[in-house]
C-alpha cells in the first residue's frame, strides 16, 4: 500500500507562498488535508505549517491566515541591534505560538509529524517526532524549529539549546522519505515536496573575495548557506516518479526571511497561486 508523505521546507515569510498552494490543494482534495498524507515534515516555517494541518487541522484559507500581515509583523518585531544579538527578541514569536497552539502537545497530531531543530549541543539535527515524543508542547517545538540564527535567539527545550532546522537541512525531503521507510520499510512511499522559492540573483565574485564577516551578512551568508538545492537533486535521482517538487525562482520577490512590506506579501502568496494553476493538477493526479 502506498504511503504518502508531504514535506515542507523553511524560508520565513516565504511560507506564505508554501500556504498559499497547499490552501488549494486542501480546497479541491477529496478528504482534509491532514487524511491525504501518512506523514508530514517541516523544516522552520515548513515546520509550523506541518504543525498547524496536524494539530490544529488548518484547513483551507485559515492556512494563509497564519501568514496575515498582522501576525508577521507581530512576529519579526521588536527590530534589536544585531551587534548585541539577534535581530529580533523572539518573545513575540513565542506569543503567537502560545496564542495558536496553546496547551496542544505533539501527541495531538491527526497525521504522524516530524520537526526538525537543529541539536546547539549535540551539533546535529534533531527531529522532533509526534510518536515518541507526544508530551512536548507544540508552541516549544515551533519557537525551536524557526529560531534563525541571527534573527531569533536559540530556543530550550527541556534543557536542551535548539536553533532553525534549516541550518542542517532547509529541504527535509531526504529527512522525510528515510523516517518513512523506517514506518513503512514494505510500502511504496511517494513524496510531494514544496518549497518556498529560490533567490538566483548572481554574487560577484572579484567583490565577495575580499568580504569579511560584516560582508557576507549583509549579503545573506545565511540564507545562502540555507538554500542549497542537493537535497532537491538527489531526491529526484534517488525517487524518480514517486517524487514531485513544486518550487520555483523567486521574481519579484524579496529573499529576506523577514520582508513583511504588503507589496512583497502580496507577490508571495501570487508566486503561490501560480505554482497552483501550473502545478495543481499534477499534484492532484501525484497523490489521487
Amino acid at each position: 500500500m502506498t504511503k504518502y508523505v508531504l514535506s515542507i521546507d523553511g524560508g520565513g515569510v516565504r511560507g506564505l507562498a508554501s500556504a498559499t498552494f497547499l490552501s488549494e490543494l486542501d480546497k479541491s482534495l477529496p478528504k482534509k488535508i491532514s487524511k491525504s498524507f501518512d506523514l508530514i515534515v517541516g523544516t522552520s516555517t515548513g515546520g509550523i505549517i506541518a504543525l498547524a494541518i496536524s494539530i490544529l487541522k488548518t484547513e483551507g484559507e485559515d492556512l494563509i491566515n497564519i501568514y496575515s500581515r498582522e501576525n508577521l509583523k507581530e512576529i519579526f518585531s521588536p527590530l534589536r541591534y544585531r551587534i548585541l544579538g539577534s535581530k529580533y527578541a523572539g518573545k513575540s514569536k513565542r506569543k503567537i505560538f502560545e496564542n495558536y497552539f496553546k496547551g496542544e502537545t505533539l501527541s495531538s497530531a491527526e497525521v504522524p509529524i516530524i520537526i526538525t531543530a537543529f541539536d546547539l549541543e549535540k551539533r546535529r539535527i534533531k527531529m522532533f517526532k509526534s510518536w515518541s515524543e507526544g508530551y512536548l508542547p507544540a508552541r516549544r517545538v515551533a519557537a525551536a524549529t524557526s529560531a534563525a540564527p541571527t534573527y531569533f535567539p536559540a530556543e530550550s527545550i527541556e534543557g536542551q539549546w535548539y536553533l532553525d532546522g534549516a541550518v542542517s537541512t532547509n529541504n527535509p525531503v531526504l529527512i522525510a522519505y528515510a523516517e518513512a521507510k523506517k514506518l513503512w520499510p514494505e510500502e511504496e512511499i511517494k513524496i510531494l515536496s514544496i518549497g518556498t522559492g529560490y533567490n538566483s540573483r548572481r554574487l560577484d565574485g572579484r567583490r565577495a573575495r575580499k568580504w569579511g564577516s560584516l560582508a557576507w551578512l549583509n549579503a545573506g551568508i545565511i540564507q545562502i548557506l540555507m538554500e542549497s538545492n542537493i537535497e532537491h537533486v538527489i531526491a529526484l535521482s534517488l525517487f524518480e516518479h514517486n517524487y514531485l517538487r513544486i518550487d520555483s525562482e523567486l521574481l519579484g520577490i524579496k529573499s529576506s526571511f523577514d520582508n513583511t512590506s504588503k507589496r512583497n506579501l502580496e507577490s508571495i502568496k501570487t508566486l503561490g497561486e501560480t505554482w497552483w494553476k501550473d502545478l495543481g493538477k499534477q499534484t492532484l493526479e501525484f497523490i489521487t
